[in-house]
C-alpha cells in the first residue's frame, strides 16, 4: 500500500474516522427510538459505537478497544436475531457493520492496554445494572433478566449463564488485547496510545 493510502487509513490523524460510528449511532439510535423502543439504545451494540467514534477522537486505545470488542461481541448477536425475524433495516446493518470495520481500521494503529479486558467487562456489567434499572424485563437488554430466549438449554439458570457469559467476554477481550498487540497494531510494538 503506498504512503497515501496508508495516511488515510491513519486514524491517529485522521481523526474523522469517528465520525461513521457516531453517525451511524446517531441514524440507527433515532430509527431504534422512534420506530422499536428507546429502551433497546441500552444495548451495547449502542454504547460501543459511541465509545468507539470518541476513542478515535481522544486517541485512546483503550477505548477503540473497548468499543471494537464490543462491536464484535454484538454482531453475531444482532446477525443471528436479524436472521431469525427478517429484519434487514438499513440503519441497523450500517450500525453493526461500521463500527467493526472502522473499528479494524482504527485498532492498527492502537496499542491496547493490558487492562482492557477488566474495562471491557466494567461496561458490561455497568449495562446489566443500568439495563435491570431502567428496561422493561419483557424486552431483557443484554440478558439483564434471563437468558435469551432460545438459548435456555444451553444453561441450567441464569447465574450459571450469567458467570459463563462474563468469563467468555474477560477471556475475549484478553485475546482481542493480545492479537491487536501482536499481529495488528503496526506502531512501536513497545509504546502506543493508551
Amino acid at each position: 500500500m503506498n504512503s497515501t493510502m496508508a495516511d488515510i487509513f491513519n486514524t491517529t490523524k485522521n481523526r474523522w474516522w469517528g465520525l461513521f460510528p457516531l453517525l451511524v449511532l446517531l441514524w440507527h439510535g433515532a430509527y431504534t427510538a422512534i420506530m422499536l423502543d428507546a429502551q433497546y439504545l441500552l444495548f451495547v451494540c449502542y454504547s460501543a459505537n459511541f465509545i468507539l467514534g470518541i476513542g478515535i477522537y481522544a486517541r485512546s486505545g483503550l477505548m477503540v478497544g473497548i468499543g471494537t470488542g464490543w462491536c464484535l461481541v454484538a454482531f453475531p448477536l444482532w446477525l443471528y436475531y436479524a436472521i431469525l425475524n427478517s429484519d434487514w433495516e438499513i440503519s441497523g446493518i450500517a450500525f453493526h457493520c461500521c463500527g467493526i470495520l472502522v473499528g479494524l481500521v482504527a485498532m492498527k494503529n492502537h496499542r491496547l492496554p493490558g487492562y482492557t479486558w477488566c474495562v471491557g467487562l466494567g461496561l458490561a456489567l455497568l449495562l446489566q445494572i443500568l439495563g435491570r434499572i431502567f428496561t422493561d424485563p419483557a424486552l431483557n437488554v443484554n440478558a439483564a433478566f434471563r437468558i435469551y430466549d432460545g438459548w435456555e438449554g444451553l444453561f441450567p439458570n441464569y447465574p450459571i449463564y450469567f458467570v459463563v457469559m462474563f468469563l467468555g467476554f474477560a477471556a475475549f477481550f484478553y485475546f482481542l488485547t493480545w492479537f491487536n498487540n501482536r499481529f495488528l497494531y503496526s506502531g512501536d510494538k513497545g509504546h502506543g496510545s493508551h
